[in-house]
């Protein structure tokens, strides 16, 4: 009740309400986004295998002109010249013609192979057409060099015995070697055998340039659809920068400038301003302020020794830290009192107390304000920017006490300038040992004097 009571009288808008409708935005905003990234992908995709397909299209259409123009200079280099002046038979053109027709780019080939492609239908019709012209170039160069076989039997090596001729007619097998090698060339030299090799350049060439304009087509609509996402992935990525800057200068208001406020009033140990920032920053101060009030009233209670009314062991471990690792000019005093135990044992605890009252007197007196009760017969002071004659001259009205009160202290003490350059352990170390070694001292007195 008191809780909800407290919320209420703060007011403020509470972080959940800032934040959730932004968090809505942005992750609306981070999907368009991926889902425009994705997008952009996809259509870079289309586009890469589109130009891809267009080369791949281009150089089988290429291919076919290469292999029908091969086909034909080679087929005709022979038939024109088939024997050499010295009677033998002109192999090199020959073999070179057989090579080619081993590679799977003749007419029918290409066209087969395109049939699997998804090309563009016009460009089909024009390839089909040189395919069709190819392939009955083809066969009438096959027929001429089995003329020129029947006259001039061509050797039975590799790659020439592969070549695919035809059979020759009857009336052509009757023929003289003149006349077959006559019209051999006539086949080849025949104005429509010209014309179709015109044709099958002409078709090729028309083939790529609809394939061309048909990925350039594509690649337009591709470019234009990714200037557009584009330009939406830009303008959500601003957005959510807008965004995400606005948040922060609220958030800085909110929330980062009161918390400078809070730890500026904090460190002077004044109360917050419960006005400022969101819900919750200023139900931080609300509480801070409830805790300021019994901070006060329990650090005294909790860092006191109350039966002496020094600082005890934490505020002396506290103290320490605070001075840092380093000794500097510090001087560490570790005491111990004498007889404690056999006060206790003879005269009664209240004695003992009373004799750690005036031990604890003594000590703080002589050394200052830093004086602590450490243990139940230890005590510690620090003495800050202090020269070693100093020291002496506290020590020794240290001394002038425990004679006027009737008390037995031991003491031990170090400083910086003493064991040169150390840490604070250290200095308590050292000043631990040399009261350790005069209560031991003190001891054997004690024992001799009985």
């Amino acid at each position: 009740m008191k809780n909800a009571i407290l919320q209420k009288s703060v007011g403020g808008i509470t972080a959940n309400a800032f934040v959730r409708p932004i968090i809505i935005i942005l992750a609306i905003l981070h999907i368009a986004i991926i889902g425009m990234i994705l997008q952009i992908n996809a259509t870079t995709g289309f586009l890469a295998s589109t130009m891809n397909k267009a080369g791949i299209y281009t150089a089988e259409a290429n291919s076919l002109l290469a292999g029908t123009s091969l086909l034909s200079q080679t087929a005709n280099n022979f038939v024109l010249e088939p024997v050499t002046a010295t009677g033998e038979l002109n192999v090199y053109p020959l073999a070179v013609y057989a090579e080619e027709m081993k590679r799977p780019r003749r007419g029918s080939q290409v066209l087969t192979r395109f049939h699997e492609y998804d090309a563009n239908g016009a460009a089909m019709t024009y390839l089909s057409t040189a395919a069709e012209n190819a392939d009955r170039m083809t066969a009438l160069q096959l027929q001429a060099l089995a003329l020129i076989n029947g006259a001039h039997p061509f050797p039975d090596s590799d790659p020439v015995n592969k070549l695919p001729l035809p059979a020759l007619s009857a009336a052509d097998q009757a023929m003289p070697a003149a006349q077959k090698m006559e019209k051999a060339r006539n086949l080849l030299m025949d104005p429509d055998t010209l014309k179709d090799m015109y044709s099958v350049s002409q078709h090729v060439n028309a083939c790529v340039r609809i394939i061309r304009a048909d990925a350039d087509g594509k690649r337009a609509d591709a470019g234009r659809r990714i200037d557009r996402l584009r330009t939406g992935l830009w303008g959500a990525t601003f957005l959510i920068l807008l965004i995400l800057i606005g948040m922060f200068i609220a958030l800085y208001k909110q929330i980062f400038n009161p918390l400078k406020r809070f730890v500026r009033l904090i460190s002077s140990n004044q109360f917050l301003n419960t006005g400022d920032g969101l819900h919750e920053v200023r139900l931080v101060a609300s509480a801070y302020n409830n805790l300021q009030e019994r901070r006060d009233a329990l650090r005294s209670l909790a860092e006191t020794d109350t039966l002496t009314s020094l600082p005890n062991r934490y505020r002396f471990e506290k103290f320490i830290l605070d001075a840092g690792e380093s000794g500097y000019s510090l001087a560490i005093l570790i005491f111990d009192l004498n007889y404690l135990k056999e006060t206790n044992d003879t005269l009664g605890h209240s004695a003992g107390d009373k004799l750690i009252q005036t031990a604890a007197s003594c000590i703080s007196s002589c050394f200052g304000e830093n004086s602590f009760r450490i243990g139940g017969d230890e005590f510690a002071a620090v003495v800050k920017d202090c020269k070693p004659e100093k020291i002496q001259q506290m020590i020794h009205q240290f001394e002038e006490a425990q004679q006027r009160e009737n008390v037995s202290i031991s003491l031990g003490y170090a400083y910086a300038e003493e064991i040169g350059d150390t840490s604070l352990k250290q200095l308590i170390d050292e000043a631990d040992k040399k009261m350790y070694a005069q209560k031991q001292e003190a001891h054997r007195r004690m024992a001799a004097f009985t």
